[in-house]
């Protein structure tokens, strides 16, 4: 058994690491131009436009680029929620009030400012952007190994619906799965909308 899981981790990283060369090997422009492309799907999505609370995150500079995604939802009239690490592999989701309230937190991401800081509900989450360095048309997602979205989701928001918003480059075949490994309900990719069981 702890054979089997060793197997399974050291699968897990190489995916992970061949993935995230990809994501770096894009250009400024191409993450760009296919960032835009991933959200104009998005905001076309029955799930999201009926979200009253959604939760996502501030991306790094190799990530599908989400500002202008908190800025849509923000002008929309959505609550936004972004992450707070809060222990090792835990997290909230704390309400982001405005773009003007992002400061750098933890590994230079953006995070709402310490004073500001208001926990949401995990309840009240209707909608989660699912970051995630491979998924699978069956909506199988390999994370970026701290295990704070697994624990989020599964332990805290199962209600909230799930999409990863990923370059096409990142969608593999399968990927690794353990029991406590949450699945996404919808993929966007610059050219595909994968809505795995269905």
């Amino acid at each position: 058994m702890e054979a089997l899981h060793e197997a399974m981790l050291a699968e897990k990283k190489a995916l992970r690491q061949k993935m995230l060369a990809f994501r770096r090997s894009l250009t400024k422009e191409q993450r760009e131009a296919k960032s835009r492309a991933i959200l104009e799907a998005l905001y076309q999505e029955p799930h999201f436009q009926q979200a009253k609370t959604i939760f996502a995150y501030a991306s790094m500079p190799d990530e599908v680029q989400l500002y202008d995604l908190l800025a849509h939802a923000l002008k929309a009239g959505k609550r936004v929620g972004l992450p707070l690490i809060t222990g090792r592999g835990l997290m909230e989701a704390v309400s982001l009030p405005s773009l003007d309230a992002l400061v750098p937190g933890k590994f230079g991401i953006l995070t709402v400012r310490r004073e500001e800081q208001a926990i949401i509900p995990a309840s009240e989450i209707d909608f989660v952007v699912v970051p995630g360095a491979a998924f699978s048309p069956a909506g199988e997602r390999l994370g970026l190994g701290g295990g704070y979205y697994d624990r989020y989701l599964m332990e805290k928001a199962p209600q909230a619906y799930r999409t990863a918003l990923t370059f096409d480059g990142q969608v593999v075949a399968s990927v690794p799965m353990e029991a406590h490994d949450a699945k996404v309900n919808l993929i966007l990719t610059e050219t595909r909308r994968i809505e795995p069981n269905t």
